[in-house]
């Protein structure tokens, strides 16, 4: 392999900075805490009120939360929220038609003692599609965490109707 000894000296001074910014640590990116994934679940309930009637919603959302740290760009560290829902129904107060939820939500957020996240989804009576008969729901959630430790310690929800 020829090397064209112009660009030798270029190449040995780039190679020697990235040797001494390496031994230095300035180029090491430790992170501010181990990154961890953390799963807690939630029980939820709450009333939608449509034009037609008032819908009672109960199941358990599932918040699964990994934590991150941004040390290459100096940023705050933040969690990735998945939230779903395990079997949530309702049933409307008149009709006691049947419903289910729909949707799985994904959130990145900044890290935060507290934190309130409020996530629209659709629910449908059972044995509908879900393209048809679609009503949407809010849910709001309250969510605490460790901030030191990079960890979701604690959740609560509950869903309403939603104001659009």
């Amino acid at each position: 392999m020829n090397i064209d000894r112009r660009h030798l000296p270029a190449a040995l001074l780039t190679f020697a900075g990235l040797l001494a910014a390496t031994a230095s640590g300035i180029a090491r990116a430790l992170p501010l805490f181990t990154r961890r994934a953390d799963q807690l679940m939630v029980p939820i309930a709450g009333t939608l009120t449509t034009a037609t009637e008032d819908i009672n919603l109960s199941g358990i959302a599932r918040i699964r939360s990994t934590e991150f740290s941004d040390a290459d760009f100096n940023g705050p560290p933040g969690a990735i929220l998945h939230i779903d829902f395990v079997n949530v129904v309702g049933a409307g107060m008149s009709s006691k038609t049947r419903f289910f939820a729909h949707g799985e939500h994904q959130v990145v957020r900044e890290l935060r003692t507290t934190d309130v996240v409020e996530l629209t989804f659709l629910i449908t009576p059972v044995g509908a599609r879900a393209t048809t008969v679609a009503i949407p729901v809010l849910a709001t959630f309250q969510l605490t965490f460790n901030v030191d430790q990079g960890q979701l310690t604690a959740a609560t929800g509950s869903f309403s109707t939603p104001a659009f």
